[in-house]
């Protein structure tokens, strides 16, 4: 952990002390997954979570703690704004113009490494939390899945937050386009047993976390995907067959999400990033993993395997998948739930996937 870091979870504490009864009611419909404050606020750290709320009024203002590295889009009535964070805490407003009734979505553009964000107040006139949806929609994966780099012009430029977006990650379109809420808990650089580089925890216990920094188990009862995206295996082959332990590692998973939610829909998929016999013995694995779940008698299990084409803006930064790729296998993952769930897309997203 570096000083940076260190020294913002003293000033948060601090600040937790001080701020007894700030946040109040916070009248907002959280989404993916948080952790409360004793403060009556919340945190948040996976990418594409934030909140959501209806409210009347000129303005919608918000008291935002952060380690300064991470951004928020803040879409309201369709409108799509950036918000750039400040290290510390600061009050924004998220929201100014005209009088009336307005319908405002926050969330992470920004990956889970760079800390978490806590929103300590949301104030604004009349603030009602909107409704849940009915379609609920969990990923587990990395980079891919983050959106990492995906707003790069092509895979020679390097990472940075302005290229960095979760809305624009596979997930988020599928998400938008069905009309469901998302959990995506994805990591840049982790994988099932091998990271990309380092020591630190993998997927296998950062997928049932409340946070990536939160150690607390998420309550998996809370919360009732009815489909399960699993895009794990990338940074586990990027150096070569990690052999077995990967294998038996993956059918662990696939039993454990089993177990949680009996009824849903699993895909496990692979593909976007890795090529020749990384990617061959990637996609070896993860299809044997689900078949041999599948061959038990669990025929809710899928494989899925992405395949975006070169065209377009295959490649964002470092080679990851760019926005027309992205909304390729968005289409991929769209046309399995479609068929194993029905699912048709919500009037009006021509924006989104057809």
């Amino acid at each position: 952990m570096t000083m940076k870091h260190l020294s913002r979870i003293v000033a948060a504490l601090s600040f937790m002390v001080a701020a007894v009864g700030a946040a109040e009611a916070q009248n907002v419909r959280i989404l993916g997954r948080s952790v409360a404050d004793p403060d009556g606020g919340f945190s948040i750290q996976w990418p594409g979570s934030g909140f959501e709320a209806r409210f009347e009024g000129k303005s919608l203002r918000a008291t935002i703690d952060d380690y300064g590295d991470n951004w928020l889009n803040v879409d309201v009535d369709g409108v799509v704004t950036r918000v750039d964070l400040e290290e510390g805490i600061h009050n924004y407003t998220l929201f100014s113009g005209a009088a009336g009734m307005h319908t405002i979505k926050v969330t992470r553009r920004t990956g889970s490494t760079t800390g978490p964000t806590r929103f300590a107040n949301i104030r604004a006139d009349k603030l009602v939390r909107t409704d849940e949806s009915a379609r609920r929609i969990l990923v587990i994966g990395d980079s891919i899945t983050s959106g990492f780099g995906v707003e790069g012009k092509d895979r020679t430029c390097s990472y940075s937050y302005d290229t960095h977006n979760a809305d624009l990650a596979y997930p988020g379109f599928v998400a938008r386009a069905l009309g469901a809420d998302l959990q995506s808990v994805s990591v840049d650089g982790r994988g099932l047993v091998r990271n990309y580089s380092g020591d630190d925890a993998t997927m296998k216990t950062l997928a049932w976390q409340s946070l990536q920094d939160d150690e607390t188990p998420w309550p998996v009862a809370s919360w009732k995907p009815q489909v399960v995206v699993i895009n794990i295996g990338t940074n586990d082959f990027n150096a070569g067959d990690p052999g077995d332990e990967f294998d038996a590692a993956y059918v662990s998973l696939l039993r454990k999400i089993r177990y949680a939610w009996p009824d849903a829909e699993v895909y496990g998929a692979i593909g976007g990033l890795l090529y020749g016999g990384a990617y061959k013995s990637a996609k070896f694995s993860v299809f044997g993993a689900v078949e041999t779940v599948r061959n038990t008698g669990d025929k809710k299990t899928h494989f899925i395997e992405f395949t975006p084409p070169s065209t377009g803006r295959r490649y964002g930064c470092d080679w990851h998948p760019g926005i027309d790729a992205q909304k390729f296998m968005a289409s991929q993952v769209q046309a399995a739930i479609r068929r194993d769930l029905g699912w048709e897309p919500v009037p009006g997203k021509t924006d989104l996937i057809a």
